[in-house]
């Protein structure tokens, strides 16, 4: 009879030594994008392409997110350089006015509205939100796109070369 009691007791006290356990996890905003592309842009050879436009080579943007997130695109700087045949000093510069963008949902297709800037300065403007997108990964519908600028200088700009400098920044919303 004791060699019986003495192992009831020891199940008993075994039983209360199980605790249990808390551990914190901390997930951190998380948004990133890989982009493929250059905004290349041809050369305006004709009075068509002068006043109709050119539009630039893709840029295509794959984003992986735990959050909505937002692209905002801006124009930081366009900065002119005379050329052989135009005037020796630019004075009717190329705008960002001149310059709209536009929004493909995938890697392939075409624009079907373009969105001008407006300038901030002659040469800049203020970030407008391009392109909105959910939570997850390239895969989920609208987290892959392609951006692309569409330059319609008109007979009032200067020839010239312009560079002309894009920011595009996205962001947890």
């Amino acid at each position: 009879m004791k060699k019986c009691l003495i192992t009831l007791s020891l199940i008993t006290v075994m039983s209360f030594m199980a605790r249990a356990q808390n551990f914190s996890a901390t997930i951190n905003s998380v948004v990133n994008s890989t982009v493929s592309g250059t905004p290349t842009l041809a050369a305006f050879t004709t009075d068509a392409e002068i006043e109709a436009g050119l539009v630039t080579a893709p840029v295509t943007f794959a984003v992986k997110s735990n959050r909505l997130w937002k692209l905002m695109t801006s124009i930081s700087n366009v900065v002119g350089t005379a050329i052989g045949g135009g005037p020796a000093t630019i004075t009717a510069p190329l705008q960002p006015l001149n310059i709209s963008w536009g929004v493909i949902n995938g890697a392939s297709g075409t624009v079907t509205g373009w969105n001008p800037f407006a300038n901030a300065t002659p040469t800049t403007t203020t970030a407008v939100e391009a392109k909105t997108g959910s939570r997850g990964a390239p895969a989920v519908s609208g987290n892959t796109f392609t951006l692309q600028y569409k330059v319609i200088p008109g007979f009032d700009v200067d020839p010239g070369t312009y560079a002309v400098t894009v920011v595009n920044t996205i962001s947890a919303q």
